[in-house]
């Protein structure tokens, strides 16, 4: 049974995350630590306070917010993909204080952050809309089934959308050296996949696009899709 307040589990999916704010709005839960937990970790050591992730359940948190606050949403999804340390409980404080659902709740303004959310889903969006042009001002795919790139923020689901309408009569790979795993398109379905770090550690720089000195520097000086 789990306690009302405590440390949460979840397994570091969005879906996940939207599951907890799920147990938030209709249980009453109130944590006080978000962790990740992956599948594997959650079987080998069960914890009360798990948060199994229910796709229903996270629909309906994002379709509610979507037609609240379609903004809002944006950021919260954004910041999310940022993956800085505790951004979850940060995500938190920032979702019961939009939604003004728990008056007598006492929000720490450190907690709440709300303009260290915007500000980080300010510059996930940034990084976003630099690999899209990188990848376009480099001849994607026409010159290279595959991309490799080393973004410091897990956009991949964010690009998904713009690379599947623009080439959608290609097949392409883009893989996220960071983070081990790809956005694929082949024979007109997209799919996220698994890369094996030995598959990666057979490519070389000049394969690497976002690594570039040319793309750091445009860094420097400019320094939704469905649910992931």
């Amino acid at each position: 049974m789990k306690q009302k307040t405590g440390t949460y589990y979840f397994d570091g999916s969005f879906n996940g995350f939207l599951t907890l704010l799920f147990e938030v709005r209709y249980t009453g839960i109130r944590p006080t630590a978000i962790v990740k937990l992956k599948d594997q970790q959650a079987a080998l050591f069960p914890q009360p306070n798990y948060v199994a992730t229910r796709l229903e359940d996270a629909k309906q948190i994002w379709n509610g917010l979507r037609s609240q606050n379609y903004s809002a949403l944006k950021t919260l999804y954004f910041a999310f993909l940022s993956e800085v340390e505790n951004i979850e409980i940060q995500l938190y404080y920032f979702y019961i204080s939009w939604q003004k659902q728990r008056i007598d709740e006492q929000i720490p303004d450190k907690a709440t952050g709300s303009a260290r959310i915007y500000q980080l889903a300010n510059l996930v969006e940034k990084e976003k809309r630099a690999v899209e042009r990188f990848l376009v001002a480099g001849d994607f795919p026409e010159t290279s089934y595959v991309k490799f790139i080393k973004p410091k923020y897990n956009i991949l689901p964010l690009i998904s959308r713009y690379f599947r309408t623009r080439y959608r009569n290609d097949d392409w790979l883009i893989c996220d050296i960071n983070r081990n795993y790809g956005l694929q398109h082949q024979s007109g379905s997209l799919a996220f996949v698994a890369i094996k770090p030995e598959q990666l550690r057979n490519n070389t720089e000049d394969k690497m696009l976002i690594s570039s000195p040319a793309y750091k520097k445009k860094r420097r000086k400019r320094s939704l899709e469905v649910l992931a």
